[in-house]
């Protein structure tokens, strides 16, 4: 294969069928509650995530309802608990362990997985997530980093810096944990040398697990008004396609691929529509890998 699936990877550590449950545990963010700024990522909906937060429901029936269609639908044998909505270490260690240990007090889970931004942990965070080790629970921490260049963290308004993710993920591997990266492809201002930087700076980290996402213009986000008043310019499905393949040349081919398209529901996403059709998007990097005869590390 070009490169390493996550859906292998789950296979070959559990010997079974896992789905990944997403919920909200109701956890703010420094970046929309003002503490850094009330404007969020600029490529933010006002909900954190693709998840459209309503009033937010008992983690334990998100996850009951989750297990059921994974059941149904994938006959899922096992489950990793994934906190996603929001910055889910936003808070003090009393508060993330009761959200944790309520969240955890289910039947089947093998993982904890937990979105979180590189400004929002610290070592105390970190210990506390590597405690979940010792109950035989594998434990992902991702962080949300979307380019390794600082001009452009600052023109998205992520308010934090690469260096921030760097020490993030090497005090998270000190604990043993597991971590993932996530990075944006298209972002404004950023072309293939820009991109290229990104990969190239992350590929020297000790990374377990990535996901790359196209540049989305979701309704309510500040690109949204961006998008509609001409100034923010996306990327074609052939250029996004292309950049992603280049992308993983350079990334170690240990490396987990957790993701390599966006995941906006319908009635949530502007542009670019061809993001909808998943399945076709994989194909054609599938397709680009196969006819250059190239694949994930080549050039690491």
């Amino acid at each position: 294969m070009y490169y390493r699936r996550f859906s292998e990877y789950l296979r070959e550590r559990y010997g079974k069928r896992v789905y990944r449950i997403s919920i909200d545990a109701g956890f703010s963010c420094p970046n929309r509650d003002g503490t850094l700024s009330r404007k969020g990522g600029y490529y933010c909906s006002p909900g954190g995530s693709w998840i459209a937060r309503g009033t937010v429901t008992d983690i334990k029936d998100q996850i009951e309802r989750g297990r059921e269609i994974a059941k149904r639908r994938y006959r899922a044998e096992g489950y990793i608990v994934y906190f996603q909505a929001y910055t889910n270490t936003y808070g003090s260690v009393d508060r993330l362990k009761q959200v944790y240990d309520h969240a955890l007090d289910c039947e089947g889970a093998v993982a904890i997985a937990v979105g979180t931004r590189p400004d929002c942990i610290d070592r105390e965070k970190i210990e506390l997530l590597a405690s979940y080790k010792e109950k035989g629970l594998d434990v992902w921490v991702e962080y949300g980093l979307q380019s390794a260049n600082d001009r452009t963290l600052e023109l998205i308004n992520r308010r934090h810096t690469y260096r921030d993710f760097e020490i993030a993920v090497v005090e998270s591997k000190k604990a043993g944990l597991l971590v993932s990266a996530h990075v944006i492809i298209g972002l404004p201002g950023e072309g293939e040398k820009e991109i290229l930087y990104t990969a190239e700076k992350i590929a020297n980290l000790p990374l377990d697990g990535l996901k790359l996402h196209n540049l989305t213009v979701l309704k309510g986000s500040v690109f949204e008004k961006w998008y509609m008043e001409g100034r923010l310019e996306l990327l074609t499905l052939d250029e996004y396609v292309g950049y992603v393949v280049k992308f993983l040349e350079r990334i170690n081919p240990q490396v987990v691929i957790q993701r390599l398209v966006s995941d906006a529901p319908r009635e949530m996403l502007i542009a670019p529509k061809w993001s909808l059709e998943k399945q076709k998007v994989l194909d054609k990097i599938n397709g680009m890998f196969r006819r250059l005869n190239t694949y994930q590390g080549r050039l690491f």
